[in-house]
């Protein structure tokens, strides 16, 4: 089998997938129509494609690598081919489902997220959250049986088990990442308990009684929208970005995505349609930080994907560890958390962003104790396809970490394929050692300087060649470590 022609026809499928992707998440299109992108490559997912990738590997010589990335993208693009139909069909009933507001309104699915993290009542809250697990649950009955049929196709595939498969497929061991976060679990669970609790009483809610959307609620910040004004967002980040010699949207092939459409997806995302060509940044404006969160996140994937070296092999500029870009998208988006980018960026002192770096830094907390859960909880739910008492099980780890009870219908909304979130968590501890590396080099105010520019235009041209452990070591780090994380937190929140 010509393995460069199946990469020529995966570089075209992927094409066409992640600008369907666009359109249906944008809230351009009302329906995602993946078989028929599915159809139009027949030959690309079979199991001949998956077998030749994997017996080139057996005699490769070089480039090792590519052939690894290669076979990784066609055994998982098999799995995903076997599940197109039901996956198609929960994404547009999401798409298409609404939910009855406590004053009687039907508003969408996706925008009741944005509504429940704005209402302040906190009884309409839970209204809201009721009606949107109600949408979680019949949901359930697409995302059941695609659990279950991943799993049957990693044992066609020959893989022992799921867990086997991810074990030979990923580029780092999930074990390790799970072992780090359960030492940060236990470094930072008192820092944690009491922080969130006197936060929760912010707002009137006792830390035994806390649900999940209390928490959202509290995170919503909106007590800080005034510290970051809607007409600010652009302008700021085109004035940052020109002075570390960045253009924001890299001479058009960065599009930018922002209107607040009904059907939009709540979830910020980066389309790569074409890399380095065609890239999208989408947000679906909520006010306030977590807006600039959004767009900045979003941004370091989208420079750092308009800034491919399109000569680069297609391994190198499609697949890879994704904990890589999640690193760069990272590394933006924590700059909100530093009070002289505040500063330089909104204007005024940093003591004037005192306050909110606390706030934000508790939410850092929050969610990198929830992500540690997810890990341990998706370990547990992927080690076979019955579902038995999962959902309880979700209920209980995410709540023992977070403090806060999460609703046991999310157990497998909140779950993305083929243990991303433990690209998320690694990329956490990448973007940690970008910014020493950046300070080090280049100031505490690096994103002034052109030279830090050129310096991450030179790193995001290799695209993804390489992995995270790599990078770190390039950077000059022994490996991905929790630690400087727990320790910029408690810098913040103090001990």
């Amino acid at each position: 089998m010509d393995l460069d022609a199946l990469r020529r026809e995966a570089e075209e499928f992927l094409r066409e997938s992640r600008e369907e992707w666009y359109l249906a998440g944008a809230g351009l299109k009302e329906e995602i129509r993946l078989a028929e992108i599915y159809a139009r490559h027949p030959g690309l997912f079979r199991r001949e494609a998956v077998d030749a990738a994997a017996a080139a590997l057996d005699g490769a010589e070089g480039a090792r690598w590519r052939l690894c990335e290669l076979w990784g993208f066609l055994a998982l693009g098999f799995i995903r081919e076997g599940t197109k139909d039901l996956t198609e069909e929960a994404t547009n009933f999401e798409s298409a489902a609404t939910v009855r507001a406590p004053d009687g309104e039907e508003i969408p699915y996706r925008k009741s997220a944005v509504v429940q993290l704005n209402e302040r009542d906190r009884g309409r809250r839970a209204a809201l959250e009721a009606a949107r697990m109600e949408v979680v649950r019949r949901k359930n009955a697409y995302l059941a049986p695609i659990h279950e049929k991943t799993h049957a196709l990693a044992s066609e595939l020959g893989f022992p088990s799921y867990l086997g498969m991810m074990g030979a497929l990923k580029s780092y061991s999930l074990a390790p990442v799970r072992e780090e976060m359960e030492r940060f679990l236990g470094r930072t669970g008192g820092l944690y308990a009491r922080r969130i609790e006197e936060a929760l009483g912010g707002i009137g809610v006792r830390l035994n009684e806390a649900r999940r959307h209390d928490a959202l609620h509290l995170f919503r910040g909106g007590g800080y929208d005034r510290l970051f004004p809607a007409d600010r967002l652009l302008p700021s980040a085109r004035a940052i970005c020109a002075g570390a010699g960045l253009d924001l949207e890299s001479e058009g092939r960065v599009r930018l995505d922002l209107e607040p459409r009904p059907r939009k997806s709540p979830r910020a995302f980066c389309a790569s349609v074409r890399v380095p060509e065609e890239v999208y940044l989408v947000i679906r404006p909520r006010g306030g930080h977590e807006d600039y969160r959004a767009f900045w996140h979003e941004l370091g994937h989208a420079l750092h994907f308009a800034n491919v070296d399109g000569a680069s092999p297609f391994e190198a500029r499609r697949l890879g560890d994704n904990s890589v870009t999640e690193g760069y998208a990272m590394l933006f988006d924590h700059l909100l958390m530093d009070p002289a980018f505040l500063a330089d960026a909104l204007g005024g002192g940093e003591g004037d962003y005192g306050e909110f770096i606390g706030h934000i830094a508790l939410f850092e907390l929050f969610m990198l104790r929830r992500y540690a859960a997810k890990i341990d909880y998706e370990l547990s739910l992927h080690r076979g396809p019955e579902l038995a008492g999962r959902e309880a099980l979700y209920a209980r780890k995410l709540g023992e970490a977070t403090l806060v009870a999460y609703p046991p219908e999310s157990f497998l909304d909140d779950v993305d394929p083929f243990f991303y979130c433990a690209n998320y968590l690694r990329a956490w501890m990448l973007q940690a050692q970008l910014g020493e590396g950046l300070r080090s080099r280049f100031g505490r105010r690096w994103w002034r300087e052109r030279r830090a520019g050129a310096f991450l235009k030179e790193l995001w041209r290799a695209g993804q060649a390489e992995d995270g452990d790599a990078l770190s070591r390039r950077l000059g780090f022994p490996r991905l470590s929790a630690e400087p994380l727990a320790e910029a937190i408690e810098g913040a929140l103090g001990r």
